[in-house]
């Protein structure tokens, strides 16, 4: 029975330095977790054929604890890298097998079966799940999170939005006088008394040069605009009146004009010029905005942003910028019964008393069901846990325990050496 216990401790020694021998060697590998070796004595009676009367041990056994505590976390130059400040874990899929990770390294991969779309995968080639985003009620997208988490799919390719509205605040000059000549002619600038213009798109994304010119045909505080686009289709004029005060009177925005394109078809626009004044002062444009754009792509190696959130935003080569998806985390009721699968990763426990329990899923800084999932931080890595001092301190600890179980050993050996000696 004494050898056995002996043995068990240099079998426990042993285990533990080749837990701290993989702690160590993973002290730069991002989103790893330390492990610690657990030690229990033998109950003797437990071994065949062992009285219980003799011992109450015969030895240690040793068990595998992760610890799940924070790692520091490091800026990366990748936007889509992601660091986890709290509880929880990104979700992981490869073909239906789920696994989960805090090792937030994460890259566009090629979709074979749309080529303008990439999916957000892990180092080693796993789907990232999370929440999709639609565009059917907002062009800067809206994250569904109803349903279970999908695949990330990002779209590279913003379709081109024609121009509906265009917003334009002026200061129109209160003392001027009825241009010189009439009537308007947009080639001839003494037949209105200020102009302005900007670019408007079509359907297909063409641009197209969106003219307005006013003129004041008399006394008082009405003025007539004219526009064009083009140089050709031309609309107006249409009255623009303001107060004694000099702030608008006319409802905004005014009745959308309609442009024929030289490309065929059309283009309507809403002109609202809310915020404008007409001030005895020289004419000029404070604001002047519109709402459509030419088609865009995303720059993958700079094109992202993911907030705290998780929601992922694209950022388009026609400056537009949109919601493309959301980041969903994971936790467990015991999350250090989760099972190791080494690159970083482990399963669930579906053990039913030392399980895992059952997966919570949420969006960052959600609490659902009370867990408390901690927020993303992106342009980061979670690095890892280990603490080097620590680990050589216990490394230390466990040579000395292994010298002491071999010493231990030894001496038993030359007892029964001289036990057998004095038998002869």
């Amino acid at each position: 029975m004494a050898f056995a216990a002996s043995l068990s401790g240099l079998n426990g020694a042993s285990t533990a330095i080749d837990i701290i021998g993989n702690n160590i060697s993973n002290l730069q590998t991002v989103g790893f977790k330390t492990s610690k070796a657990r030690f229990a004595d033998v109950l003797a009676a437990s071994l065949p054929g062992a009285p219980s009367a003799e011992l109450a041990s015969a030895g240690v056994s040793v068990a595998v604890a992760r610890r799940n505590e924070q790692g520091g976390v490091a800026q990366s130059d990748n936007p889509l890298d992601m660091a986890i400040s709290g509880m929880g874990f990104f979700r992981l899929n490869k073909g239906g097998e789920i696994t989960y990770s805090r090792d937030g390294r994460f890259q566009l991969a090629y979709d074979a079966s749309s080529p303008d779309t990439r999916v957000l995968v892990n180092p080693t080639g796993r789907n990232v799940t999370g929440y999709p985003a639609t565009y059917a009620t907002d062009p800067q997208g809206v994250i569904v999170t109803a349903g279970a988490p999908q695949d990330i799919s990002i779209d590279l390719v913003m379709p081109a939005s024609a121009t509906s509205q265009v917003s334009l605040g002026v200061s129109l000059d209160a003392r001027s006088a009825p241009p010189l000549t009439a009537p308007f002619d947009p080639a001839n600038p003494l037949s209105y008394n200020s102009a302005t213009g900007l670019t408007v798109y079509d359907d297909a994304g063409a641009a197209h040069d969106l003219r307005m010119y006013f003129a004041k045909p008399g006394a008082g505080n009405v003025w007539d605009l004219h526009t064009t686009l083009d140089g050709g289709s031309q609309t107006g004029p249409v009255n623009v009146g303001f107060g004694t005060d000099g702030l608008l009177a006319t409802t905004m925005p005014l009745a959308a004009q309609t442009y024929a394109l030289g490309s065929g078809g059309s283009l309507s626009v809403a002109l609202d010029f809310t915020g404008s004044v007409q001030y005895g002062q020289t004419f000029h444009v404070d604001s002047m905005t519109q709402d459509g754009w030419r088609e865009g792509t995303i720059d993958s190696s700079s094109g992202f942003s993911v907030g705290n959130d998780g929601v992922i935003v694209g950022y388009y080569t026609n400056g537009q910028s949109r919601k493309v998806a959301q980041i969903v985390l994971a936790n467990f009721i015991n999350p250090d019964a989760m099972i190791g699968l080494g690159d970083s990763q482990w399963r669930a426990n579906e053990d039913p008393v030392r399980g895992s329990g059952e997966e919570i899923l949420d969006v960052p800084g959600g609490r659902l069901g009370g867990n408390g999932l901690g927020s993303i931080q992106g342009w980061a890595t979670e690095q890892s846990n280990v603490d080097l001092n620590a680990e050589l301190v216990a490394l230390i600890e466990q040579q000395r325990n292994y010298q002491a179980s071999a010493q231990t050993f030894k001496i038993l050996d030359e007892v029964m050496q001289n036990l057998a000696n004095m038998g002869r």
